[in-house]
């Protein structure tokens, strides 16, 4: 998941997340982004060259 800062213009892009059980079915998957100071940040989830992946998840939790 790509994080993005939502600012006037064009949104700058952070660090991708990556998820230690993206692939495991009912699995708990983890990830991180450093620190980027204080704003107004959402999450993307980055497809890559593969558009049309399939995405499901049950619940997803955001602490900082």
């Amino acid at each position: 998941m790509m994080l993005r800062k939502d600012t006037f213009g064009p949104d700058p892009m952070y660090s991708n997340a990556t998820f230690t059980n993206c692939f495991n079915s009912g699995a708990t998957s983890t990830g991180n982004w450093d620190d980027h100071g204080s704003g107004d940040y959402y999450s993307v989830i980055d497809y890559g060259s593969n558009v049309y992946a399939p995405v499901s998840v049950d619940s997803l939790t955001v602490y900082y």
